[in-house]
C-alpha cells in the first residue's frame, strides 16, 4: 500500500517505537483485511484503514508491559560507600514521626470534648482500624445511625483542630514560646 510510511507514522505517534508501530501496521493489515466484508462505504477506504491501525497500535499498546528502567548514579569506590547508602529508607523521618506524634495527641485530646456517642464511634472506626460495618456492629447501632455519628464526630474534631491550630499559631506569634501539642 502505497500510504504505509503514514500509517508507521501514525502508529509511531501513539506507540512511541517504530518496531511496534510497524507491528501494529502489520496487524491493521490483518485485521482490515479480515474485516473488509464489514466496511460499509460510510468513509473513505483510507479513513477506514487509518482507524483500523489506531486500533491496533492502542492494542498493542494496552497489552505492552510498561517496563521503566531507571538509571541509578555510578558509585565509585572512590566515595566510600556503597551504592545502596544511596536509597532512603522507606521509615519516616524523625521530624515526620514527631508530627505524626503531636497531629495523633491532638485528636486524642480533641476526642475528649465530643459527646460519649460521637467518641464511641470515632473511636471505634479509627481506632480499631475497622470498615464501617464492623465498627457498627461493635457500637451496636443501625448502619445510618453509626454513619451519621461518625460524619458529626469527624466534622467536629476537624473544627475544632483548625481552631486549635490558629490559637496556637496565634499565642506563638504573640510570645514567642515553642508550640505545644494543647492549646
Amino acid at each position: 500500500m502505497a500510504c504505509r510510511k503514514q500509517f508507521v507514522a501514525i502508529a509511531y505517534s501513539i506507540l512511541r517505537n517504530t518496531e511496534d508501530a510497524e507491528d501494529a501496521v502489520q496487524n491493521a493489515f490483518i485485521s482490515g483485511y479480515l474485516h473488509l466484508r464489514n466496511f460499509q462505504g460510510r468513509s473513505a477506504p483510507k479513513t477506514w484503514f487509518t482507524r483500523v491501525v489506531l486500533n491496533a497500535a492502542l492494542m498493542i499498546r494496552r497489552t505492552r508491559k510498561s517496563v521503566q528502567l531507571v538509571t541509578t548514579p555510578e558509585w565509585g569506590p572512590e566515595e566510600g560507600s556503597r551504592w545502596v547508602d544511596g536509597i532512603p529508607s522507606p521509615e519516616p523521618d524523625p521530624e515526620m514521626r514527631w508530627a505524626r506524634t503531636e497531629a495523633l495527641a491532638l485528636i486524642q485530646e480533641l476526642t475528649t470534648h465530643l459527646k460519649p456517642c460521637l467518641r464511641q464511634a470515632f473511636l471505634v472506626y479509627y481506632g480499631n482500624d475497622m470498615s464501617v460495618s464492623q465498627a457498627r456492629s461493635l457500637a451496636g447501632v443501625s448502619l445510618p445511625t453509626f454513619k451519621a455519628r461518625l460524619f458529626r464526630a469527624r466534622r467536629q474534631v476537624i473544627s475544632e483542630a483548625k481552631r486549635a491550630l490558629v490559637l496556637r499559631s496565634h499565642k506563638q506569634a504573640s510570645d514567642g514560646s515553642p508550640l505545644s501539642v494543647v492549646s
